[in-house]
């Protein structure tokens, strides 16, 4: 996918390393301070920056409507994890677990990358087959996203498409799962226009998981899900498949102290997000596996 070449506004927050300008005046901060501030920014900028400082869901709730209202052009879907990944440039990558390396290894092969494609190819062809059996939506079914949605929402295989989310609350759920901090991933991407959405001039497909998974399928309807990918996809890792290239806001969500969620919010809990009994995805299981 393509960058977002102009400047968006953000809430930036980023370690000071040296006097600098700001809205005018000079910052009397020390070298080595961590500046917070609201202003226009470039996507490198947010992907640099530590994240934003949020102390409750009730806070965040607030700087997303201001980054939504001030990038209006945008529709903002989101993401949570519990670590920052970032690369050697000191930039938050997002890439699909098809073009992530094993966990401890720095380098992704190209035998490996071709093997994943050629079982993810395997697997699309399998779930082809037993479309009466899972209820496969005959309107979508000749379209690839189709079945690679349902291959990586469940985790069945990498794929080149990533889980986002079009829930705030469903995000800082993920972020703060099994962690006292994490963060929250704010991309802007076009609106959408149907359950599977191509945009050529953008090389992005987006796929709305509440339009393409059966009403069965309980894991993507309770996340309120959606897959993102560069367009088209190759057998190559290219810099337009991380989504960090549309990274407008970056948000480190804190609950050491307990006091994240409150204000008549909780945090959603694991059987919801990822239900331990949802035969669908059990199903699609013993499909590859056939």
């Amino acid at each position: 996918m393509y960058k977002i070449e102009h400047t968006v506004f953000s809430h930036i927050s980023l370690p000071l390393e040296e006097d600098i300008e700001t809205f005018g005046s000079k910052f009397s901060g020390k070298k080595g301070d961590i500046l917070n501030e609201a202003r226009f920014a470039s996507i490198a900028e947010v992907r640099r920056s530590n994240g934003y400082p949020v102390k409750s869901f009730n806070d965040l709730v607030r700087l997303v409507a201001e980054l939504g209202y001030r990038n209006k052009s945008f529709n903002l879907l989101f993401r949570g994890q519990q670590v920052d990944y970032k690369n050697s440039k000191n930039m938050s990558t997002l890439y699909p677990s098809i073009f992530r390396p094993f966990p401890g290894k720095n380098n992704l092969l190209q035998p490996l990358l071709d093997k994943r494609f050629e079982e993810m190819n395997i697997a699309i062809q399998k779930l082809k087959s037993y479309r009466n059996k899972i209820n496969i939506h005959k309107g979508l079914s000749s379209f690839r996203e189709y079945q690679i949605a349902l291959i990586q929402h469940y985790e069945v295989l990498p794929t080149p498409l990533l889980d986002l989310t079009h829930s705030l609350h469903v995000a800082a759920s993920f972020a703060l799962q099994k962690s006292k901090t994490g963060f929250v991933y704010v991309l802007g991407m076009p609106h959408t226009n149907g359950s599977i959405s191509l945009y050529v001039d953008q090389a992005i497909r987006i796929v709305k998981l509440q339009n393409v998974c059966p009403p069965e399928a309980l894991r993507p309807h309770f996340q309120n899900g959606y897959l993102i990918g560069r367009l088209p996809t190759t057998k190559r890792k290219e810099a337009g498949d991380n989504l960090a290239y549309r990274l407008i806001g970056k948000y480190q969500c804190d609950n050491s102290r307990g006091k994240f969620w409150g204000d008549g919010f909780d945090i959603i809990p694991d059987q919801l997000l990822m239900p331990m009994n949802d035969p669908f995805k059990k199903l699609l299981y013993e499909i590859i596996r056939d």
